[in-house]
């Protein structure tokens, strides 16, 4: 009796584990059906280079999640624990990591930049950067406002 209540415990566990990542993914994979519908409404590609751009979007997009951001935001979480529990060597290896985790995003950004150089004309691809940042200046403010609402409830409700 007892194995198999420990195995239905685990089964849950794992199935808890199993959602929360799911619903992660998925919020990544709503942002960056977001990101791409925003830049495909601010460009004018031909129906070609779309298709390429979509390709090269997507495959770029999950490698920079999956190897930088995913990471950072760990790395950050770390730091944010008090500094007086944080010895001089945790603090550096913050800053190497930070490092070379910006590095190594820089490096994914500027190999997809070269891959749509292929395939899309360079002034396009110039467009699709420039609507990039301006697509992270939307959601940037968006979230400005949300966490500013946030804060106005919490002061009407005291």
């Amino acid at each position: 009796m007892k194995r198999v209540l420990g195995s239905f415990l685990i089964l849950i566990a794992l199935l808890g584990a199993t959602h929360a990542h799911a619903q992660k993914n998925n919020r990544f994979e709503r942002f960056k059906a977001m990101k791409l519908s925003f830049i495909l409404e601010n460009t004018n590609l031909s129906p070609q280079e779309i298709d390429s751009f979509k390709s090269i979007f997507d495959a770029f997009g999950n490698q920079y999640h999956d190897e930088v951001w995913v990471l950072k935001r760990k790395v950050w979480k770390e730091a944010h624990r008090p500094f007086d529990t944080m010895s001089p060597e945790d603090a550096s290896n913050f800053i190497n990591d930070e490092y070379r985790l910006e590095q190594l995003g820089m490096t994914i950004k500027h190999k997809r930049n070269q891959e749509l150089l292929k395939v899309v004309c360079p002034e396009n691809v110039l467009e699709i950067l420039i609507q990039e940042k301006e697509f992270d200046q939307v959601i940037l403010k968006r979230m400005r406002n949300q966490n500013k609402e946030e804060r106005n409830k919490k002061k009407d409700r005291e």
